[in-house]
Order: structure tokens, then C-alpha cells, then sequence
């Protein structure tokens, strides 16, 4: 790396610099200088910022230090404002601590994206985080790459971005060690690409209503599958992948997602047969345990999941917070997605039994290994797998070896069986895992591979691991993190090559450390894996002899730098990987890399009787081979040379790599930060080996080798044009940057080696800006101190001045003060002269007035003891009288009472005495049969009543009736008297029309007519009275039903009580008479009571009877049958009728014609102006105005035709008419585009309200017969005019929204309005920023052309608030959300500018009597006050959060963080911007952005207007409507009551 001089480095070491010293608990600390000193040695002493007791003393001589370029200095460390950039290669210092110190402080502020380059670096929260919600995806969507924060949408949108402009394929890699969140991470990248909208693209497919198409949802559901079947709990991570998988995404031309393709790498199948402690097999065991119903698991004779060897070794069966029920479930879904039935996942999970019941099977034996025949799991696993059980005990407890001559079988050690058992399920299991691959592949990949135009690719592969024990699985990992890696500097390296061939600068190669060593080591002829290979096909190879092949292969010096012989083992080895020395444990590498299985049990499986079993292994065996498959020639099997795991691996990862090489990559790298997965824990010497590890840090090395610095001439122009005289950049819009830039560099930069100048940037070696920053501050420091100098001269000879001012203006005050204390003091002289005066005269009146007041006080005395003595005395001689009265009343009455009492006793007893003898009288008649013949008379008296009364009530009703007949009869020759008069009065109209025109009128005609038209008032008058009489009777008809049910009533209860007495008197003897007359009155009651109902329910026989009366069966259908016949109500010509119904002319001429083409230009007539319709009330009235204009002219055409239809009974013709109506305007609309888009949906939206208020207005028919049946069919239409007013509304808000969406972020956010207060994005002096493409302006004029609409189109005043609330509501969460997601550009000045729009927002509202709708930009104006708030303390932050109440933690920790700091402002401290984070985390509202959807838009309807049907027949129509105006011309000639 290219360094400054030395002593241009040590200049930067002044007091106060900040540095970082290594720490092995901290990784790096942070230190202050206190002290320099330099002369032959250099010693610089520094304070812990910690640990203010610590000291670090760095000391070296100057020549040691020339010696080494300085490069044992301490690593600077950066200044607080740029700590927590966004993208480490921005930092002034770019240094391994710094790295470390930003990537922290970021993580402490709930930040866990961070870009490095070309590298985004993804840190596991492991929280739930808020950044993968849709309304994030779709902010997203269309961005570019530095607007928004980092994030993992970011690099998926850009990979997105390069294949449509460069029709290239792109490849995602997304790396780091278990648990760093590589598995979740492809997960969201996937997810970005089924759910994102790409709002620039044509030609993209419809989606559902959860914004994915079919392709997209298998897509997503093969996540779920893989993780089943190939993820498990570790010790590192929950839900660890235990394979690698490139998948990619297949794009037809119009970048719509048709396919996916997944390549797998390297199953981890030895999990399968063990697991460490605390981790787990895999997902899918554990899901079939748990989720499986109770019948299915019985059949399979399953258990609980620690019931099984395969899955009981660690101990560990649950993982906290997953339901394995639920994922189950889930896993099923998703393999239905992907084309698996439910029969097909019956036979996977039998053959996942099986393979459990497989790890039960118990070998036994000391010698030699045996089984039971009657082992349970044995059996089952047979019975599953459908192979002999016989068989497959056998060829598991003993081996056949083959020779040319003959074949020897030999029994088996309980070891050896135990590895061929195991063989045979990973075998299986790994087979079932390929298969599960080639399904999914085979239902996402494209029906035709021609329409693939490019793809994108993500690979998700283990990151490099390094454990105590390192066996084949990590010794191929790293292998591919190698090859990796090579490919990752390969492609830095390129890219900064080709950037400095691009600006044309002169460069040296940069040299870099190339890994292809330890790579040839690996996957040389004679390499490492060829070795294995090697040793993996002798008979009797060993792990021994592998391992000392490797001793005596690699001893040679090209390989001693990348292969090491451990000191105390001869069984392992160390491969010097670029990321770490690992050592590996040669024990295992044999079987692993062989994974043979015994040809005994390959075909004992290819014959088994589960045929999903024998066509999984055949379909797996043809795509691996492509030879013919062994089943039926065992010998033939064991000819044939079996590839290693290894060489698979090997071939594999060579394909992928050329996959890779062959697209543009993008480089994703997860960061674990500490071990025990806790929550926002940040453990730096583990994130530190994994920077290393994953090359974040070699790319940081390899750009500092060249030129890691680049600034355009404009930003350098604007941060440093300080350094130079004013002259040179005056004025400032004229300047040339280029020759500004040289000539501050020529002045400030003696060694041209330090920066190269290109085509439109310059280029700087590592730790020039540190310098140029340091001239930069020089430069500001000398002008502020000159500031300073000039401001405290001015600021003391202002004090001056203000002193001799005010020693003036204080004397005048002493001189005041004198004058006034002169006169108060004679002013008290005076007062004091009044005051004695008045004082002795009070003293004398004093003395005076109390010797009279006691005077009087004595006289009171005296005379209130004299007037006591005598009150005493009266009243005791009272007291004395009324105790002689009392007394003499009291014995009077007590005599009394004496005499009272004795009189009442003696009647008691006489009348007790005669009460004894009635009751035997009463007693002895109630046994009488007199008495029953009594009642009975009774009774029957009482039916002859109400058979008389019925009678009565029956006759009265018969007079009502032939009168109700006479009235009616009388209204219908007064309803022909009335046409008659109105048919001559319309002839009548002409000839007074000619009349007056010719001035020739009679005083005789004028005379008939004003009598006529009286007498047509008279008879109007008459039939409303009829009408009123008509209901009268009415109402006294049901009075009488009421009446004759009482009566009912009543009689029903008599009977009962006379079947009662039959009853009682059953047992009575010699009562025969008495019961034949209550079985005859029985008899009489019931002819009576039949007889009733006979005349409640008897209709009229004429047709002209009133609706009142008219009753319809309760089973009549909701549905109008076409065969079904109705009255006609007015009799019209057959002319009329048949245009009405004819489908071919009329309707159809309104279909194309009326709705296609009748619609007001607004153009036409002056909205802007006074001659614009205004919205009168809520419920508008009507003109014959709005339909001489044609703006309401359809709804009225409309209304027309179905009134008519009702009148004449074509009721199944009105629906079709109306609902075909409504179809084709809906259609009509959709079809519109342009800028009259919007005045077409309100236009319609006026028309369809307007129609529905006439459709309200709709008269009961003359004749009842089928009123009911069009109270439904309108009832039908109210609803379909309502649902199309909705649809309509929904359109109108979709299309306000297109527009606004362009308008709202430029016209309210960028443009700016309020001068003195520019804000700027980067602070750039020069070249200002472009202005916003829309102004506040443009946009209230839209809202202006808005209201002109709706007013001009007479919408009602709610539908006008509605579409400005909802207007508003749009602008203010589109502005808030845009301002919460973009980075460095909240100002305190940008607050300004918005809130000064937003006033001019809430002044437009006012102005249209609308200030509600201002409250829908709270969010926004919270935001403005936020911006400019003080954040300097904590205390500033509580007051924050009590003025932003309506923000969420949440929103205002990422407002805070997106804050953009001035030059002259102090950056955020970095304990605040936690304590925000903190709060955040922990409060439950978790919401960032605000929800911007259109489809959730509710209309509230409108009242109906009040409106009055017109005659038609005059209107001026612009359109050539031949029928229509034919059916107005026929309807006129009609006669309609």
C-alpha cells in the first residue's frame, strides 16, 4: 500500500488526534493524544478514552519509522461524523479498526446493513426487525442504490437494475458462518423478487391480491421444502442449512419471474445418523413427530421423537418459539404448491418412518453382530420399505466379498453393522433429498426454456468453518469458501482496474493475496482430493495411509506455506486457508468420502415392493449416470466405477464457479456477533475474525493498495475551495472545477504520486483526505480566529459605547431621583399638618360617643330583668291550665272506649251465629244439580251474544264494501273526466299559442279555459279526498279484524271452560239432562267458530282494488321469472313498446353512442371562471339547465327507458337493460387514457348518483298486481347504482393518486420556496442543486383543476370533502414516508422548507372551507417540528417524543439517524442515537412507514338528490341519436298519469 510521506504522517498525530490501540478483550480501544514528541526518536503519548487512568505510550525511532513507511503508527481514527457512514471505503481513515468501531456503532443503533464497496455486510440482529414489511419492498422497488439505506433490497434491486440495462445475468452471493442469517436473508431476497412492483416496466403479468403470480408462490414455497429436509438446529444456529443451493430466477423478456431453478451442494448426511450435543436432526423428523394425525402416525407406528436413535443423541428435540405442528403443516402446504399430491407425501413420509425405525434396529453380539428376528423395528422398517426382512437382516450383520473365482461371505463386527445401517440411511435419505429437488425443479422450471431470456441467482453456501474437530464436511466447505474467495478478489480486483482504465489514469498493477496455491493444492492431479480418491478405491486403504500420502506429497516447497504437519499427531493435517490455519482430523475422510453402500442392500432396495422407494432410486440413478440402471444385473454394479463424494463435490463446485464467472455478482456477507445468539449483543474480536474471514477486510487491503479515495471535481471543488485565494473560484457559477481542482492540489499537494486526476473524478492514495482534511481545518480555524479578531473589536467598542451611554442616561436618572425626593418631603409636611388636625377631632368625638353608648347599655339592662320577672310569671299560670285540661280529657275518653269496646264483641258473636248457618244453606245448593244448569244457562246466554254480535259486524262489513266499490267506480270516471280535460287542454295550447301570436284571443276561450282548469282543480281535489276515504275504511276493516280475533279469542276460552265443567261434573250421578246441553252448546261454539275465518280472509274480485288490501303469499320467489306475466300499468302505443325492447337500435345506440361518446368537455365551458357550476348543498337540485349541457342528459335517457319498462311489466327486460348499462360503463371507463381520464369518471360518477336519485323518486304503480316485483327489481338497481358510484369513487382516487405520486415527494420535500433557508443535499457551494420538477404551485393548481371538476360535474359537497381528504391523506403519507426513508438529507433547513409548503397546503384548505382535511398531515408536520428540534441532550429527546406524539419510536429513531448534519452543526452523539434505538426495541408499535394503498379507499354515499323528472323532448343534443330521440318524440305523443 501506497503511504504519504512520514512526515505529512506524523503531522496529523497533534494533540487531541483520537486513535486506536489493539485490545484483546475489545478488539481495538480508542485513545487521545496527549503529547508529541519527534527528534531522532518519536514518542507519542496517548489517554485511554475509557479508562481515563490508562496511558499508551507508543515510541520507535524516526529511522525505524522511515524504514516501514510508518505503518507501526497508530491507526487513526475517523471523526464522529462520519463513524456511522453508511459505506465504509467513505471513511477518512480506512482501517481495520475503524471498520470494526463503524459496523458496531451502527449495530448499537439498531443498524444492521452496512455497505463496504461492493459488499453489503448484513449483521443477525436475532430480533424481529421491521425492514422486511411490503410497503418497505415497494420503497425499494425503482431506487437506486444510495438513496435509501443499505439494505439486502437494495443489492437485489440493483441486480435486478443491471439485468434489464446490460440483459445480463446476475448472480447474489450471500455468505458467512452458521447463524449469521444467510438461510433468512435468501429467503427475503427471493421475496423481494415475487412481491416487488415494478412500476417502469411493460408487459408484467397480473398478480393476485397478495401481489405474487403462481410461479412467484412456488417460488416461495420451495423455502419451507428445503428447510425441512435440509436445515437443522446446531449450536451456532436454530435453523442451520446444512447443504449449499444456488437457486435461480428465470426471466422472460418483459422481466417477468416464469421459473426457478435449485442446484444443491454437499448434504450434510452424516447428521442424519448423529448429532452433537443441543443440536438436532433434521427439521423434518421432528415436524412428522409432532404434526402427523394420531391414525396416520399409528399406521406408520410412529412415536414420540425421543423414542428414536436418530434423534435422541443430543438430547435436544425442541427449539424455543417453533412449533414443529405448525411448520409441519406449513411443509405440507408448500409441497402441494410445488406439485407433491397428498398421496405422494403419504409414501415420503412412510419411507421418513422407515428410515426412523431403521436407527432403532438393535445389533447385538460381542464377535460378531447379530439382530433379532423379532426385532419391532425391524419389522417395521421392512413392512415400510417392502424388502424382505430376511434379507436385509442378513447383508446387515454380514459382507459378501466378490473374487474372480468365488464369493466369500463373512460376518461383521456390531460396529461394522452398525456403519452398514447407517449407510443405508443416508443412503436413502440423501437419495430422497435429490429426488425432492428434482420435483421442485421440474414444477418451477419454464414449460419452455426458449422463453428464459436471463436469470438471477442466489447462492446461499456455508461460510468458512473452523471448530475443535474439523472433519471431510469442513475440509469441502472451506474448500468452496476458497474458491470463493478467489473469485471475490478476482472480481474487486477487476473493478478497480477497470475504473482507473475508464478514467484513464496511470496506475500500477495492484498486487493482491492470491489463494490459487492452497486452491491447486486442493483440486490438483495430485492434490488432496485426488489423493483421497485414490486411497478411497484400495481395498485396504486407510485414514493412516491418506493422511501420510499428504506428509510425503506436500513436503515440497511450493505447498510448505499452505500445508502443515501438526506437531503432536500424525493422524490430521493443516491447510493454511486465506482466512485461518485449520487443522483437520484425517479420521472418517475414507468412509465419508466413499459413502458406499453394500451391493447386497442397493439391490435388495431396487426390488423392494414400495414402488416409490424403486422409482425414486431409478430416477435418481439416471440423472446422476448415464448408464442403464443395475436392477437387474447385481454383478454388473459392482463394475462400475462409483464417483467419490469428493469428486462430485468437486466437479460441482467447478460448474458453479463457471456459473458464477459467467454473470455480474453481487456480494451479500452475513456477520454473526456473538455466540450465544442473544439479542442485540456485539462481541468485536468474533466479528473481527469474521471480517478477515469473509474478505471484507482483504477488499478494504485492496483498494488501499491504489487509489481507494475518489471524489468528482464538483464535490472535491466544494469541500476544499477554501484553500485557495477567492479570486481564483469567483464568481462562483463561472468557475472551472477541473482548473480549480489543480490548482488547489498544485498548492497544497507537493507529491504527484499521491492523487491522479481522471477523466471526472480524482483519485486519491490512502490517508490523502486525512491530510486534505487537516489543511481543510487549518484553513477554516485561520478564518474563524480572523472572524473572531474583527468581531471582539467591534463587540468592545460596542460595550464602549454602550457604557458612556448609559453613565448619561444615569445621571439624568440621579438628577430626577433628587427632585422628586425634594417635593415628596414637602408634600409630607403639609399631610402631616391635615392629619393632626383630624386627629383630635376624632379623639374628642370618641370620648363623647362612648360615654352615650354606655348610658343606653345601662337603661337596656335595667329594663330587660324587670320584663323577665313578669314573662315568668304568665307562664306558669298557663302551664297550670292546660295540665287540668289534658287531665279532664283523658278520663273522659277512656270511659268511652270502655263502653265501645263491650258493644262490639256482643255483634261479633250474633253475626258469627248467623255466618254459621248461611254457609250449611250455600254448601248444601253447591251440591245441587241447580246450580250446574245455572252456569250452563249462562254460558249459553253468552254465545247467542257473540253469535248476534258476528252477525252484526258481518252486515256492517258487506256496506263497507259495496261503498268502497261505489267510490272506486266514482274515481275512475273522475280519472276519465281528468283525461279528458287534459287532452283538451293540450289541444287547446296551440290554439292559444296562435293566438297570441296573432293577438286575436276571445274573452270567450279565455273564459272556458280558466273555468276548465278550475274544474280540473275540482275534480283533482275530489279524487285526493276519495283516496283519504279509501284508506280510512281501510283502517276501520283491520279495526274490525282486530275485533273479530278478540271475539275468537274469547270463545276459545269459554269452551275450555265448559269442557272444564264436563269434567267436573263426570262423576256427579243423575246428570244426564245437564250433559246434553253442554254437548249441544259445544256444537254451537265450534259452527261458530268455523264459520269466522271464511270471512277475515275473503278477497275483492276486482283488479282495482287499493295496494292496502292486496296481500301477497308468503312463498313467492326473490327471483323474477322471464315467463312470468304482469299487468300492464299505461297503455302506450305498440311503436313505443316495441323500441323500448328492441336490443339491436335503441339499446344499443345507447350502449355506443349516449354512454361512449356523450360527455362534456370541461374544456368547453369556463370552469375557471364565474360561469362554472357550483356545488349547491348536500342535496343539489336538478335543472333543466344541467340537461340542456348534456351533463346529466344519460341518467335521465336511463331513468326513462326504465320507468317505462316497469310501467309495461318487462321487468326481466329492465334488468338486462340496466345491469348491461352499467356493464359497458364501467368497461368504457377502464378504457380511458390521457389527461380526460379523470373528468370521465366524475362525469359518470354525477350521472350514476343522479340516476340513482331518480330511481329513489319512483311512484307506486296504478295497478298493485306486481308492485311487489318491482320494488325488487329497483331495489336491485339502488344496489348495483351505489356499487358502481364506489367503483367509480375507487377510479377517481386511483387516477388522483398516478398523478400525485409524481408530484407530492417534488413539489412538498424538494421544491423550495422559502428564501434564506436553501437547503442543499451535500452542501455543495458551486453547482447548487437542479430544481424540483414540480413546486408547490404546480401542485395546488392540480387541486385547484380538481375542484373545478367536481363542481362543474354538480358533485355533492360530501363526495367533494372526501376526494380532498383523501388527497391530502395521499401527499402527506407519500411526503412521510419518502422522508423517513431517505438518507443524508434531513435538514433543519429542508424541515423549513416543508412546513412553509405545508402552511401553503392548510391556506388552500381554509380557502375551500376544509380545514379537517389538514389534520392528515400530522405525520408530516410532527416530522418538520422533529428535524428542528435541539438533540443535543437527553432531556432534548424527551421533549421530542412529547411534540412528535403521533410518531412511532420506531419512525423517529430512523429520522434521527437519517439526519443530515451541517458543517457547523455537532453530529449526533452516539449514546443518544442508542438510547433512541433502545426505546425503539422496546416499545410494540414497530410501524416505519405509513400504509400508501389505494384499495382500501371507503366512499360514504351521498344523499339522493332532490330531483323532478323533465320532458326530453327539447333537449339540444350534440350527438346523432336517432332513437333516442324517436323514443322522446313517441313518449311525448303518449298519455302517462
Amino acid at each position: 500500500m501506497v503511504t504519504p510521506p512520514l512526515s505529512q504522517q506524523l503531522d496529523l498525530y497533534s494533540k487531541d488526534t483520537k486513535v486506536w490501540f489493539a485490545d484483546d478483550k475489545e478488539g481495538w480501544v480508542s485513545a487521545t493524544c496527549i503529547s508529541k514528541h519527534i527528534d531522532d526518536k518519536v514518542t507519542l503519548l496517548f489517554q485511554n478514552d475509557i479508562d481515563n487512568s490508562k496511558e499508551h505510550i507508543f515510541e520507535a525511532t524516526y529511522k525505524e519509522l522511515e524504514k516501514n513507511n510508518g505503518s507501526t503508527l497508530p491507526p487513526l481514527r475517523n471523526p464522529n461524523k462520519l463513524e456511522s457512514t453508511d459505506d465504509l471505503t467513505s471513511l477518512s481513515y480506512l482501517n481495520e479498526p475503524s471498520v470494526l468501531h463503524t459496523i458496531r456503532k451502527r449495530y448499537d443503533q439498531k443498524i444492521i446493513y452496512t455497505y463496504s464497496g461492493i459488499v453489503l455486510i448484513a449483521t443477525n440482529p436475532f430480533d424481529r426487525v421491521s425492514l422486511y414489511e411490503p410497503d418497505i419492498i415497494q420503497k425499494y422497488s425503482g431506487s437506486r442504490r444510495g438513496d435509501l439505506d443499505p439494505h439486502l433490497f437494495a443489492i437485489a434491486e440493483d441486480a435486478y437494475r443491471c439485468m434489464i440495462r446490460q440483459q445480463q445475468n446476475q448472480t447474489i452471493i450471500v455468505s458467512g458462518e452458521s447463524g449469521a442469517g444467510k438461510t433468512v436473508s435468501a429467503k427475503y431476497i427471493m421475496r423481494y423478487f415475487a412481491t416487488a412492483d415494478d412500476k417502469e416496466a411493460t408487459g408484467k403479468l397480473a398478480k393476485n391480491n397478495q401481489g405474487m403470480t403462481e410461479v412467484e408462490e412456488q417460488i416461495l414455497a420451495t423455502n419451507p421444502i428445503m428447510e425441512a429436509f435440509g436445515n437443522a438446529k446446531t449450536t451456532r444456529n436454530d435453523n442451520s442449512s446444512r447443504f449449499g443451493k444456488y437457486i435461480e430466477i428465470q426471466f422472460d423478456k418483459e422481466c417477468n419471474i416464469i421459473g426457478a431453478k435449485i442446484k444443491t451442494y454437499l448434504l450434510e448426511r452424516s447428521r442424519l445418523i448423529y448429532q452433537p450435543e443441543t443440536e438436532r436432526n433434521y427439521h423434518i423428523f421432528y415436524q412428522l413427530c409432532s404434526g402427523l394425525p394420531s391414525k396416520e402416525k399409528q399406521q406408520l407406528g410412529l412415536k414420540n421423537w425421543s423414542d428414536y436413535h436418530y434423534l435422541n443423541q443430543s438430547g435436544a428435540g425442541t427449539i424455543p418459539g417453533v412449533d414443529d405442528a405448525e411448520e409441519f403443516e406449513l411443509t405440507q402446504q408448500s409441497l402441494i404448491k410445488v406439485g407433491i399430491s397428498k398421496d405422494i407425501q403419504t409414501y415420503l413420509f412412510q419411507l421418513l418412518a422407515a428410515l426412523l425405525h431403521m436407527g432403532n434396529i438393535d445389533i447385538t453380539g460381542r464377535g460378531d453382530a447379530m439382530i433379532a428376528e423379532d426385532d419391532p423395528s425391524l419389522l417395521m422398517t421392512t413392512k415400510l420399505l417392502g424388502i424382505k426382512t430376511s434379507d436385509f437382516r442378513k447383508w446387515i450383520v454380514r459382507r459378501q466379498i466378490t473374487t474372480r473365482s468365488e464369493k466369500i461371505v463373512t460376518n461383521l463386527s456390531p460396529t461394522q453393522a452398525q456403519v452398514v445401517r447407517d449407510s443405508v440411511a443416508k443412503h436413502i435419505y440423501a437419495h430422497l433429498f435429490d429426488w425432492l429437488v428434482d420435483i421442485v425443479n421440474d414444477t418451477l422450471s419454464s414449460s419452455s426454456p426458449e422463453s428464459v431470456a436471463t436469470f438471477i441467482g442466489v447462492l446461499d453456501i456455508y461460510g468458512f468453518e473452523h471448530f475443535k474437530k474439523n472433519s471431510f464436511e469442513q475440509f469441502c466447505i472451506n474448500y468452496a469458501n476458497e474458491k470463493l474467495q478467489q473469485q471475490f478478489n478476482q472480481h474487486v480486483f477487476k473493478l478497480e482496474q477497470e475504473e482507473y482504465v475508464r478514467e484513464e489514469i496511470n496506475w500500477k498493477f495492484i498486487e493482491f493475496s492470491d489463494n490459487q496455491k492452497c486452491i491447486e493444492m486442493i483440486e490438483a492431479k495430485m492434490g488432496i482430493l485426488s489423493l483421497l480418491d485414490e486411497e478411497s478405491r484400495l481395498p485396504s486403504g486407510t485414514d493412516q495411509a491418506f493422511c501420510n500420502k499428504l506428509y510425503q506429497t506436500f513436503a515440497s516447497p511450493p505447498y510448505q506455506d499452505y500445508f502443515k504437519k501438526p506437531r503432536f499427531s500424525n493422524s490430521s493435517f493443516t491447510v493454511v486457508h486465506y482466512a485461518h490455519d485449520v487443522q483437520y482430523e484425517a479420521e472418517g475422510f475414507m468412509d465419508k468420502n466413499k459413502d458406499t453402500v453394500p451391493d447386497e442392500h442397493l439391490a435388495l432396495l431396487q426390488g423392494a415392493e414400495f414402488n416409490f422407494l424403486v422409482d425414486m432410486l431409478q430416477e435418481n440413478n439416471s440423472s446422476n449416470s448415464g448408464s442403464d440402471s443395475p436392477t437387474n444385473s447385481p454383478k454388473r454394479l459392482s463394475l462400475v466405477k462409483k464417483p467419490t463424494l469428493g469428486s462430485i463435490f468437486k466437479l460441482s463446485l467447478i460448474s458453479l464457479m463457471d456459473t458464477i464467472g459467467q454473470t455480474n455478482v453481487h456480494y451479500i456477507r452475513c456477520i454473526k456477533p456473538n455466540e450465544a445468539k442473544a439479542a442485540w449483543q456485539f462481541e468485536p474480536n468474533m466479528v473481527l475474525a469474521q471480517l478477515r474471514a469473509c474478505g471484507v477486510l482483504e477488499t478494504i487491503r485492496i483498494s488501499c493498495s491504489g487509489y481507494p479515495t475518489r471524489w468528482t471535481f464538483s464535490d472535491f471543488v466544494d469541500r476544499y475551495y477554501v484553500l485557495v485565494p477567492s479570486d481564483q473560484w469567483r464568481p462562483r457559477n463561472k468557475a472551472d472545477e477541473r482548473k480549480l481542482c489543480g490548482a488547489i492540489l498544485d498548492t497544497h499537494v507537493t507529491s504527484p504520486d499521491r492523487y491522479q486526476i481522471g477523466l471526472t473524478k480524482i483519485f486519491f492514495r490512502a490517508g490523502q483526505l486525512a491530510y486534505m482534511e487537516k489543511l481543510r481545518t487549518d484553513r477554516w480555524s485561520e478564518v474563524a480566529i480572523l472572524l473572531q479578531k474583527n468581531m471582539r473589536r467591534y463587540m468592545a467598542r460596542l460595550k464602549y459605547k454602550q457604557t458612556l451611554g448609559f453613565i448619561l442616561k444615569l445621571q439624568q436618572v440621579a438628577r430626577k431621583k433628587h427632585g422628586r425626593a425634594l417635593l415628596h418631603q414637602l408634600r409630607q409636611d403639609k399631610a402631616a399638618t391635615v392629619i393632626q388636625s383630624y386627629w383630635r377631632m376624632y379623639v374628642v368625638r370618641k370620648a363623647f360617643l362612648e360615654r352615650r353608648a354606655f348610658i343606653i347599655k345601662l337603661q337596656t339592662a335595667v329594663r330587660s330583668v324587670m320584663a323577665k320577672k313578669h314573662f315568668s310569671m304568665v307562664r306558669k299560670h298557663n302551664a297550670a291550665t292546660q295540665i287540668q285540661s289534658l287531665v279532664r280529657g283523658w278520663m273522659v275518653r277512656r270511659l268511652y272506649q270502655t263502653k265501645r269496646q263491650f258493644v262490639i264483641r256482643i255483634q261479633s258473636c250474633v253475626r258469627r251465629r248467623q255466618a254459621r248457618k248461611q254457609l250449611v244453606v250455600i254448601k248444601a245448593e253447591a251440591r245441587s244439580v241447580s246450580h250446574f244448569k245455572e252456569v250452563s244457562y249462562k254460558l249459553e246466554t253468552r254465545v247467542v251474544e257473540l253469535t248476534q254480535s258476528l252477525t252484526r259486524q258481518k252486515e256492517e262489513k258487506g256496506h263497507l264494501k259495496e261503498k268502497a266499490t261505489e267510490l272506486e267506480e266514482q274515481v275512475r270516471n273522475w280519472i276519465e273526466k281528468y283525461d279528458q280535460l287534459d287532452q283538451r287542454a293540450k289541444q287547446l295550447d296551440p290554439t292559444t299559442e296562435d293566438e297570441k301570436t296573432s293577438s286575436t284571443t276571445t274573452t270567450d276561450n279565455s273564459n272556458k279555459w280558466h273555468q276548465w282548469h278550475q274544474e280540473r282543480q275540482g275534480l283533482e281535489q275530489e279524487y285526493f279526498t276519495s283516496l283519504n276515504k279509501i284508506k280510512h275504511q281501510d283502517k276501520e276493516i283491520e279495526r274490525l279484524r282486530d275485533e273479530l280475533t278478540k271475539q275468537k279469542n274469547e270463545m276459545t276460552k269459554l269452551r275450555d271452560t265448559s269442557q272444564k265443567a264436563v269434567q267436573s261434573l263426570a262423576d256427579i250421578p243423575n246428570v244426564s239432562e245437564l250433559k246434553s246441553q253442554i254437548a249441544a252448546l259445544k256444537s254451537q261454539l265450534s259452527h261458530t267458530l268455523n264459520r269466522q275465518p271464511h270471512r277475515t280472509i275473503k278477497q275483492p274480485s276486482t283488479h282495482n282494488g287499493t295496494t292496502a288490501l292486496h296481500q301477497q303469499p308468503e312463498n313467492n320467489k326473490d327471483e323474477i321469472s322471464s315467463n312470468e306475466l304482469f299487468d300492464i300499468d299505461t297503455q302506450v302505443s305498440q311503436d313505443l313498446h316495441t323500441l323500448l325492447l328492441d336490443e339491436q337500435t335503441l339499446h344499443k345506440e345507447i350502449y355506443e353512442s349516449l354512454i361512449r361518446l356523450s360527455i362534456t368537455d370541461p374544456t368547453t365551458r369556463d370552469i375557471n371562471g364565474d360561469n362554472g357550476c357550483d356545488a349547491k348543498s348536500e342535496k343539489q337540485v336538478t335543472t333543466d339547465d344541467s340537461i340542456s349541457t348534456n351533463i346529466l342528459f344519460p341518467a335521465h335517457i336511463i331513468d326513462l327507458c326504465l320507468v317505462l319498462m316497469w310501467k309495461l311489466g318487462d321487468l326481466v327486460e329492465s334488468e338486462q337493460f340496466i345491469f348491461s348499462t352499467i356493464d359497458v360503463i364501467r368497461k368504457h371507463c377502464q378504457e380511458q387514457h390521457g389527461d380526460d381520464v379523470l373528468a370521465v369518471y366524475l362525469y359518470w360518477l354525477t350521472n350514476a348518483h343522479e340516476l340513482l336519485s331518480l330511481v329513489f323518486i319512483m311512484e307506486p304503480l296504478k295497478t298493485s298486481t306486481h308492485q311487489h316485483a318491482v320494488d325488487k327489481v329497483v331495489n336491485k338497481v339502488k344496489y348495483e347504482l351505489q356499487r358502481l358510484q364506489m367503483d367509480l369513487f375507487g377510479q377517481v382516487m386511483k387516477e388522483i393518486h398516478i398523478k400525485l405520486n409524481k408530484m407530492a415527494v417534488a413539489a412538498v420535500i424538494e421544491s423550495q420556496c422559502l428564501p434564506g433557508f436553501l437547503a442543499n443535499d451535500t452542501g455543495r457551494l458551486f453547482n447548487n442543486n437542479q430544481a424540483a420538477a414540480f413546486t408547490m404551485d404546480d401542485l395546488i393548481r392540480y387541486f385547484d383543476h380538481v375542484i373545478k371538476l367536481i363542481e362543474h360535474y354538480q358533485l355533492e359537497i360530501s363526495t367533494k370533502e372526501q376526494i380532498v381528504n383523501e388527497m391530502i391523506k395521499y401527499v402527506g403519507v407519500t411526503c412521510f414516508n419518502d422522508m423517513v426513508m431517505r438518507r443524508n438529507y434531513n435538514s433543519w433547513k429542508r424541515a423549513m422548507q416543508v412546513q412553509y409548503n405545508l402552511v401553503r397546503l392548510e391556506e388552500w384548505c381554509q380557502a375551500q372551507n376544509m380545514s379537517d382535511a389538514t389534520l392528515e398531515l400530522e405525520y408530516l408536520t410532527q416530522t418538520t417540528k422533529l428535524l428542528q428540534l435541539k438533540k443535543n441532550s437527553l432531556d432534548d429527546i424527551q421533549i421530542i417524543y412529547d411534540v412528535c406524539w403521533t410518531l412511532s419510536p420506531t419512525q423517529i429513531q430512523k429520522l434521527m439517524q437519517n439526519y443530515h448534519v451541517a458543517e457547523y452543526e455537532e453530529p449526533i452523539s452516539h449514546e443518544i442515537l442508542r438510547v433512541v434505538s433502545a426505546k425503539a426495541t422496546s416499545h410494540d408499535n414497530k410501524q416505519l412507514l405509513l400504509d400508501a394503498t389505494t384499495d382500501q379507499t371507503i366512499f360514504e354515499l351521498p344523499q339522493p338528490r332532490t330531483v323532478v323528472r323533465h320532458s326530453l323532448v327539447n333537449v339540444d343534443l350534440k350527438l346523432d341519436l336517432p332513437h333516442v330521440q324517436r323514443l322522446l318524440v313517441l313518449v311525448s305523443n303518449e298519455k302517462f298519469t
